[in-house]
């Protein structure tokens, strides 16, 4: 009887063991399905705003565009004026090396031509490469 008793015991035990892992399982899961949508979510919100970036830089472009014509159409002003005019079209080149943060965490910067340059949806943008190591980004391998 004692024996029974004694196995019975364990029978609990073991059987409350297994239905708090399934309970945990379970837990974990939906825990795992929050994370995958959360993380979801933050790469579109990133994606957005990479696209409004892209589109504010267009814009400026068309404005640098604007002033290389006017800067043409300037032929009795001084040298320095045509100068500085150069300098501001210059300056507000857009930008062309996209950077992003990978799925391992790290963060990359890719340049036009790169194989994954199209592919990319980029967090920053950057105009040259000191600029995108500077913030703690590494050129991507390809």
């Amino acid at each position: 009887m004692k024996n029974l008793l004694k196995a019975l015991s364990y029978f609990l035990v073991i059987g409350s063991g297994l239905v708090t892992i399934f309970r945990l399982n379970k837990t974990n899961k939906q825990l795992m399905a929050r994370e995958t949508t959360s993380f979801q979510v933050k790469q579109t919100l990133e994606a957005i705003a990479a696209t409004l970036e892209k589109t504010q830089e267009s814009e400026r472009s068309t404005s640098a565009e604007a002033k290389q014509s006017s800067l043409d159409s300037v032929e009795n002003e001084d040298l320095t004026s045509k100068d500085e005019l150069k300098r501001e079209v210059k300056e507000e080149a857009p930008p062309l090396i996209k950077a992003n943060k990978n799925a391992r965490g790290e963060y990359i910067y890719h340049v036009p031509g790169g194989v994954f340059y199209d592919r990319t949806t980029p967090v920053e943008w950057f105009h040259t490469e000191e600029e995108a190591q500077a913030k703690g980004y590494r050129k991507s391998a390809r």
